[in-house]
């Protein structure tokens, strides 16, 4: 989709000659437009926003295929600067604005979460946004957010990012738990209590009821933890 809204286009001309026709403002709009749209990711949903050329410019007609090319060396969501040259006798090199807008499929939580609330599939609509008004972490994969826990209270109509979830809690401070730790192929259990809460795959402290010793072990499942010596 093309909306001609922003205003302006700078010209630079070496060796300005009028003679021969002018180049179509049409041609120079069509080619920056497939140049942007060749730079961009293919799949993803674009609003591309091109520079009206001032109607007053009057460009020789280029004799050879329009160069056209980013002024920072990428075409990216936002502003970009976008000059189109033409090389020959009657060379001639112009710059436009472009503007372009990203849109992204994200999660949104249709009911308000509490904190360490798990968040289901049945409390989450998929809705398009502006990538650029979106928050730093926004996650378009479900698994990022599926079955996570709740970081903090987070209200209805939240897109949902990275610093808002966390892995749930399977054991809690002060439990008691399993603890198996392994030796040459020997297994040894024991049991302990957890001094933190954990998730899986996550480190805590535990103190063996027996020996009253404090060890780092790995939380393996609800009252599971692992440890290696």
């Amino acid at each position: 989709m093309n909306k001609r809204m922003l205003p302006g286009i700078l010209m630079l001309a070496s060796g300005m000659a009028w003679g021969g026709g002018f180049q179509s403002a049409q041609q120079i709009q069509d080619a920056i437009n497939q140049f942007v749209q060749s730079a961009l990711e293919a799949g993803g949903k674009y609003e591309i926003n091109l520079a009206q050329p001032d109607p007053r410019l009057q460009l020789p007609n280029c004799e050879q295929a329009l160069q056209v090319f980013a002024q920072t060396g990428e075409i990216k969501p936002g502003r970009n600067t976008v000059g189109v040259r033409c090389y020959g006798d009657k060379g001639w090199t112009i710059y436009s604005t472009v503007l372009v807008k990203s849109f992204k499929d994200v999660f949104v939580l249709n009911k308000s979460m509490l904190r360490n609330d798990i968040i289901r599939q049945e409390h989450l609509n998929v809705e398009t946004r502006d990538a650029g008004m979106l928050p730093q972490g926004y996650v378009t994969d479900i698994s990022d957010v599926l079955d996570k826990q709740a970081a903090r209270n987070i209200p209805a109509g939240s897109v949902l990012n990275r610093q808002l979830v966390t892995d749930p809690t399977v054991v809690r401070r002060g439990e008691r738990v399993n603890i198996e730790s392994s030796k040459a192929g020997v297994v040894i259990s024991a049991v302990g209590a957890a001094m933190s809460d954990g998730a899986k795959g996550q480190k805590i402290s535990v103190r063996n009821l027996s020996s009253k010793r404090v060890i780092q072990a790995v939380v393996v499942n609800a009252g599971q933890v692992s440890v290696n010596f």
